[in-house]
């Protein structure tokens, strides 16, 4: 018996530990990486009018706004770029548009990169 509640103890204690360094990792991020996240959610909340998907990257929008130091109108910045990018054809071979990966190749783009940087020149 004592055996099975070491070993409880031990994985509670192990699960505990990696949810502190999942939370620390997410505060550890660079100021570029939390920018980049900040606009592929700001896409996915664009991309998604409505609904959980739309809900969830409000969330992480805010979060990642939250944890970074750039000043609000570099965020702001970001707005029309996405509705551009959105536009952009992305069919999948069924024909649908994928705004997933606009998203995510919008975040890791250049002019993402260029807005943060016209930032963190100042």
């Amino acid at each position: 018996m004592k055996a099975k509640a070491a070993l409880t103890a031990f994985i509670l204690m192990m699960a505990g530990s990696g949810m502190v360094q999942a939370d620390m990792a997410f505060k550890q991020q660079s100021e570029l990486k939390l920018f980049q996240h900040y606009a592929q959610a700001s896409c996915l909340a664009t991309a998604y009018s409505d609904g959980d998907i739309h809900q969830q990257a409000v969330s992480a929008l805010n979060g990642y706004r939250e944890f970074g130091g750039m000043p609000l109108e570099a965020y702001q910045e970001l707005a029309e770029p996405i509705l551009q990018w959105l536009k952009k054809d992305y069919a999948t071979q069924a024909g649908q548009q994928n705004n997933l990966m606009k998203c995510i190749d919008f975040a890791e783009s250049e002019l993402v990169a260029k807005i943060y940087q016209g930032y963190t020149a100042k």
